[in-house]
C-alpha cells in the first residue's frame, strides 16, 4: 500500500487575524496519527520546515508558514503517494479560493497526477468554522471534500478507492483516538517557527505567549453552550442538542506526559472550546501540568461560573492570562440576546478571586449587539471599566462580528467578514443594534481612550506653599492660611512618589515663586529621576531677570503662565491686583528669552463669566510674546469658585471651539475640566487632561489626596449621559453650587504652626 501524504499548508492571514492560527496544524498531525494505524503516511507541515515563518506581503496580508515552493519540495521527496489530504482550515477563508492554498493544490497535482486529492477540515476545536457549501468550486483540483472532522471518514475513504464529492465527517471516540504524531514533525523547525512569528508580528505584547516548546492540543470537543456569536459544534445534525466530548482521565493523563517527557513540551496551548465545564476534567487537567511543572494557556477561555478560587490558586505561575468571556455588562443582553446562560455576578466573582490569586484575568465584552440600546452599551462599558479598576481584569471589548454560520448571522444580521481577518471584531458589523455604526466607533474609541489613561503615566502635583501675591476670584487654595510647605516633608513625598514609579511632578500653589525652596525642589526632581517637571505660576516674581533665569535653569521642562486676559483691566479683574497684568507679561518674556531650548512654555486662562469672549485675544497674545502652547481651564468646584463666575459653558465652549480653528496651525491647545459632550469633533483636545487620571496632590500640610477621584466625586450625571458614547471617560457635570470646603482644610493647630526655616534668600513680594 502507497502511503498516504498529509499536508499541512501554509496559509496568508490578515494582520488583526482571528483565533490562533500559527497552532492550526494540530488537526493534520492528529489525523496523520489516524492513518497511520491503517497504513504508511507521511506529514507534511508547513509550520514546521526549516524556512517555516510569518513574512508580510506586499498587499498587507502576512504568509504564514514555508513558502509554497518549500512545501512542495518536502511533498515530492519520498517518492509516490497513493492519496494526498489537504488540511483546510478556517485561516484559507472559505468559501473564497485563497491564493496559496490554491498554489498548492496546483503544485501537488502536477506531483502526483491521478493521485486522489482530498481535502479535509481536520478538527481544530476552538477556532471558529466558517461554514460554506461551495468549497470545492473554489478548488477545483480536488477531488474530494470531507467536512468538520475527518479521523473516522478519511480512512474509510482512502480504503474505499477513489472519493469524490461532499462527505460529512462522522464524530470519533476521543479515547479512542491515538496521539497526534508530533513524532512525524521537526519540533526543533516549528519551534523556530513560532520565535519568528513572535518576531515578525511586532506585537507589544502576548496575553497568551509562546515561548519555549510551545505546542497545541485539545482535551475536548465541542461545547454544550450555545451562544449566538459562537460556530462550535458545526457537525451536529440539525435540531440537535450541543455535547462535549472529553479524554477520560487516564487518556489525559497520558496525553499530557507524552506531550511533555517524549516531546518536550514547556508550554501547552490548549485549543478547547471550553475545558473546564467539567469539574473532574478541569481537576485532572490542573493536577497533571501541576506535577509535570508545565505553564499553560487556554485563550480560547473558560467559563467563569465554573471556576473556583481553589482553580486561580492552582493556576497562579502556570498561566499567562486567565480569560472568561461576559459578552455584555447587561444581564439583559447577556440573557436575551447572546443567551450565554451565565449571571453576571459569576464574572464578578471570577475577577475578584484572579484578583486575590494574583493571576491576570481577560474579560471578553461585545458592543453592538441585536437591539443593543446605547443605555446597555454603557452599562457594558461601565462593568468593565470597574472590574479593571477594582480587580485589575483587562477588558478586551470588541464589536459583535456575525460569522456564516453562526446563530448571530442566521438571525438576520449581514456577515461583515469575507476573510475572517481586518476586520473581525475591528469593525461594526450590521446586527440589528440601536445605535449606528459610527456610534459604536465613538463608545469604542472613548473606551480605549479611557483605558489608555488608566494605564498612563501617574502625577504627583504638589502645593509648595499657600502665599500668593495675587488674589483670584476662583482661587482653588480660598481661603487658605498662607504658609509655606516643609522642604524636608516635601523631599520626603517626593522620594517616595518617586519610589513608586512616578515620573511627572507639578509644582503648585498659592504661588510657588514665593516659596524660596522653590528652585531647590526642583532641582532635587530631577535629580531623583522626575523626567517631566512642571512650574504653574503667575509669573510676576519673574519680573526679576535673576530670578527669571534660575528658574528657567534649574532643571524643569514646563513652565506654565496664568493669563487670565489680554489687557491689565480683564486680567485684574481676575487676579484682584492692578499691577500684576504688566508683571506677568515681564516675567514671561524673561523667561522665553532665558529658558534653555529643553524648556516648553506655556499659558494657562481660566474661564469665567468677565474673559470667556476674550480667548481669541488671549491666544493672539501668546503668540505674541513668543508661547505656542495655551491651555483653557474650566472652573473646577472648590475653592472660591462659584457659580457666579461661571459663563454660560455652551457659549463659552463655542467660543473655544473658534479659538482652535483660528489658532490650531499655530499652537497647541488643551481644554481642561470640560465634558466631552460641548466640544463634539474636538475630542482629541480634551484628551490631554483626561488622560492625567492618576493626579496625586500633597497639600501644605503634608496630607494628600487622588484629585482625579476628588473631583470626579464632585461631578453630576444628567440625562443626557446616559446615551452618551463618552460616558465611561467624562465624569459629567462640575456642580458649583453650595461648594463644600475640600478635606484639606487647615485646623487651628496648623494654623498656629510658625513657618518652618528654610535656607535660601526670600526674594521681595511683589504688590
Amino acid at each position: 500500500m502507497l502511503p498516504t501524504l498529509v499536508v499541512h499548508p501554509p496559509a496568508s492571514i490578515a494582520r488583526d487575524f482571528i483565533d490562533y492560527p500559527y497552532f492550526s496544524d494540530l488537526g493534520a498531525v492528529q489525523l496523520a496519527a489516524v492513518l497511520r494505524e491503517k497504513g504508511p503516511v507521511r506529514l507534511v507541515d508547513a509550520h514546521a520546515l526549516p524556512g517555516s515563518s510569518l513574512e508580510w506581503r506586499a498587499d498587507g496580508r502576512a504568509h504564514l508558514g514555508a513558502t509554497v515552493a518549500e512545501v512542495l519540495a518536502a511533498c515530492g521527496t519520498g517518492g509516490p503517494v497513493g492519496a494526498v489530504v489537504v488540511a483546510v482550515t478556517p485561516f484559507h477563508r472559505p468559501p473564497a479560493r485563497c491564493d496559496v492554498l490554491g498554489a498548492t493544490l496546483e503544485g501537488l497535482k502536477a506531483l502526483f497526477p491521478g493521485v486522489p486529492l482530498v481535502l479535509a477540515d481536520c478538527y481544530q476545536s476552538g477556532q471558529h468554522y466558517v461554514e460554506s457549501q461551495t468549497l470545492l468550486e473554489a478548488y477545483p483540483e480536488a477531488d474530494a471534500w470531507v467536512k468538520y472532522e475527518a479521523e473516522l471518514t478519511v480512512p474509510a475513504l482512502r480504503a474505499a478507492g477513489a472519493p469524490k464529492g461532499v462527505h460529512r465527517g462522522a464524530s470519533p471516540v476521543l479515547d479512542a483516538l491515538p496521539l497526534p504524531a508530533w513524532d512525524l514533525v521537526s519540533l526543533p523547525a516549528y519551534q523556530r517557527f513560532h520565535q519568528r512569528v513572535v518576531q515578525n508580528l511586532g506585537r507589544g505584547g502576548w496575553a497568551f505567549p509562546i515561548d519555549g516548546r510551545t505546542l497545541p492540543l485539545v482535551t475536548s470537543r465541542g461545547c454544550p453552550y450555545s451562544c449566538v456569536h459562537c460556530s462550535s459544534n458545526p457537525e451536529r445534525e440539525r435540531g440537535a442538542p450541543k455535547t462535549q466530548r472529553r479524554y477520560g482521565a487516564a487518556k489525559l493523563k497520558a496525553y499530557l506526559g507524552e506531550l511533555e517527557r517524549v516531546h518536550g513540551a514547556t508550554r501547552l496551548e490548549v485549543l478547547d472550546e471550553l475545558i473546564n465545564v467539567n469539574e473532574a476534567h478541569f481537576d485532572t487537567f490542573l493536577s497533571e501540568v501541576s506535577s509535570l511543572g508545565l505553564k499553560f494557556d487556554v485563550p480560547n477561555g473558560m467559563r467563569a461560573d465554573y471556576l473556583e478560587p481553589r482553580h486561580f490558586a492552582a493556576m497562579k505561575g502556570r498561566v499567562a492570562t486567565v480569560s472568561v468571556s461576559a459578552e455584555s455588562g447587561v444581564q439583559r443582553v447577556v440573557t436575551e440576546v447572546v443567551k450565554k446562560k451565565l449571571d453576571l455576578g459569576a464574572i464578578s466573582s471570577a475577577a475578584e478571586a484572579a484578583h486575590a490569586a494574583q493571576v491576570p484575568l481577560m474579560i471578553h465584552f461585545m458592543i453592538g449587539l441585536p437591539g443593543e440600546t446605547a443605555q446597555e452599551i454603557n452599562g457594558t462599558l461601565a462593568y468593565a471599566m470597574d472590574l479593571y479598576d477594582r480587580f485589575g481584569a483587562w477588558p478586551a471589548v470588541q464589536f459583535a462580528t456575525p460569522l456564516p454560520g453562526t446563530a448571530l448571522a442566521g438571525s438576520g444580521a449581514a456577515p461583515q467578514v469575507d476573510d475572517w481577518g481586518p476586520r473581525f471584531q475591528m469593525a461594526p458589523s450590521d446586527t440589528g443594534a440601536q445605535v449606528s455604526a459610527e456610534e459604536l466607533r465613538r463608545f469604542k474609541w472613548t473606551f480605549d481612550e479611557r483605558m489608555r489613561a488608566s494605564n498612563g503615566p501617574q502625577k504627583l502635583i504638589m502645593n509648595v506653599t499657600y502665599v500668593c501675591n495675587n488674589h483670584c476670584t476662583f482661587c482653588a487654595v480660598g481661603t487658605r492660611t498662607q504658609l509655606h510647605g516643609h522642604p524636608t516633608r516635601q523631599r520626603e513625598h517626593l522620594d517616595r512618589y518617586r519610589a513608586q514609579g512616578v515620573t511627572m511632578v507639578d509644582f503648585d500653589g498659592g504661588e510657588p515663586t514665593m516659596n524660596p525652596e522653590l528652585v531647590s525642589l526642583v532641582r532635587y526632581a530631577r535629580h531623583i529621576g522626575f523626567t517631566r517637571v512642571n512650574v504653574t505660576t503667575n509669573g510676576r516674581m519673574a519680573v526679576y531677570e535673576e530670578f527669571a533665569r534660575r528658574l528657567v535653569g534649574s532643571g524643569l521642562t514646563t513652565l506654565l503662565f496664568s493669563v487670565h486676559g489680554p489687557d491689565a483691566q480683564t486680567h485684574a479683574q481676575q487676579v484682584g491686583v492692578a499691577e500684576a497684568f504688566e508683571q506677568t507679561m515681564k516675567g514671561m518674556d524673561n523667561c522665553v528669552r532665558l529658558k534653555p531650548a529643553t524648556v516648553d512654555i506655556g499659558l494657562n486662562i481660566t474661564v469665567t463669566r468677565s474673559n470667556h469672549d476674550k480667548l481669541e485675544a488671549v491666544a493672539q497674545l501668546a503668540l505674541d510674546h513668543g508661547v505656542r502652547w495655551m491651555n483653557i481651564q474650566f472652573l473646577t468646584p472648590f475653592g472660591r469658585a462659584t457659580k457666579g463666575l461661571m459663563p454660560d459653558t455652551e457659549v463659552a465652549a463655542k467660543l473655544a471651539m473658534r479659538c482652535i480653528d483660528r489658532f490650531k496651525d499655530r499652537m497647541k491647545f488643551q481644554i481642561i475640566n470640560l465634558p466631552f459632550c460641548f466640544m463634539p469633533g474636538y475630542e482629541q483636545y480634551l484628551m490631554g487632561d483626561l488622560l492625567k487620571l492618576e493626579r496625586h496632590m500633597v497639600f501644605v500640610n503634608n496630607e494628600d489626596v487622588n484629585l482625579s477621584k476628588y473631583l470626579a466625586e464632585r461631578r453630576t450625571r444628567k440625562p443626557v449621559c446616559e446615551t452618551c458614547p463618552h460616558a465611561v471617560f467624562c465624569g459629567g457635570f462640575y456642580e458649583l453650587e453650595n461648594v463644600p470646603e475640600p478635606p484639606w482644610v487647615f485646623d487651628e493647630e496648623d494654623a498656629a504652626r510658625p513657618l518652618p526655616e528654610a535656607p535660601g534668600v526670600q526674594l521681595p513680594v511683589l504688590g
